[in-house]
Formats: C-alpha cells, sequence, structure tokens
C-alpha cells in the first residue's frame, strides 16, 4: 500500500481507556461511541458493529437510489432504508441481513422496479454478498 493511500483510513477504532468494552470510532469526519448490550457486557453506550455494518448498508443504499433517481430526473420525495441482522447458526453464512426500502414519490411501477433493481448495485451490498479480502499488518509507535 502506498504511503498516500495510508494518509486517511477509512475509519479507526480506539479503545476508550475506560475498562469497557466503549470503543471511539472514527469514519469520515464524524467520531461516535461503539459499544454492546449491557446483556453482552458493555454498556450499550452506541451501536455494537453489527449495527454500524447495518447502518453502511442502508445508507448506501439510500444514497445509491437517490443518485440514480436524480441522474435519471425521477422524483423522490421520500426515502427510508430499514436494515435488520438475523443469526441463522444452521445457514451457511450464519448473518443474513434483511432490507426494508420505502420509496414514495412520482414514480411508475416499472421506475419503482428498475430502483430495486439498482438497490442491489449500492457498493456495500457487493461488499456483502461478494466478500472482500482483510489484509492484517502490524502498526507502530
Amino acid at each position: 500500500m502506498t504511503e498516500a493511500l495510508r494518509t486517511r483510513p477509512f475509519a479507526t477504532a480506539t479503545d476508550s481507556g475506560h475498562g469497557g468494552l466503549q470503543t471511539f470510532v472514527t469514519a469520515g469526519p464524524s467520531t461516535i461511541v461503539a459499544d454492546i448490550s449491557v446483556a453482552q457486557g458493555g454498556l450499550d453506550l452506541g451501536p455494537d458493529p453489527h449495527e454500524l455494518v447495518a447502518a453502511g448498508l442502508a445508507a448506501c443504499t439510500t444514497m445509491t437510489l437517490r443518485l440514480y433517481a436524480n441522474r435519471k430526473g425521477w422524483t423522490i420525495s421520500h426515502m427510508h432504508v430499514e436494515v435488520f441482522s438475523h443469526f441463522d447458526k444452521d445457514q451457511t453464512p450464519h448473518e443474513r441481513f434483511e432490507r426494508v426500502i420505502t420509496i414514495e414519490g412520482d414514480l411508475t411501477d416499472e421506475q419503482l422496479e428498475r430502483l430495486f433493481e439498482i438497490a442491489d448495485r449500492c457498493p456495500i451490498h457487493q461488499l456483502l454478498t461478494k466478500g472482500a479480502r482483510v489484509v492484517t499488518t502490524v502498526g507502530g509507535n
């Protein structure tokens, strides 16, 4: 990886240092606290890692659909994407994301159908369905 690509990571996670599982996550210009539920040993102060992935899918879907509709000149007055995560140990892969897309606007049935096709082209959908490589290196101080 070139040094230019390392100047700004897509995301960072730093232990809060408070003794719990709370983690400061920075993505782009924003920092949030990630945590897990009280039942899992956290304090539930922020989204857990699965919720962060689901949020990425919801956001990417919404942006992809908005970009496509804008390019086509189609009118969307309201759009809402919900993502649910299900775990089934008897299925492979074990994790299943369910995406519920609500679109309102001056759209024909054909346009709506096309938008639902385009939703599967969102980059995060592609990442989740086709996979990615993760390469780990040792960082220095």
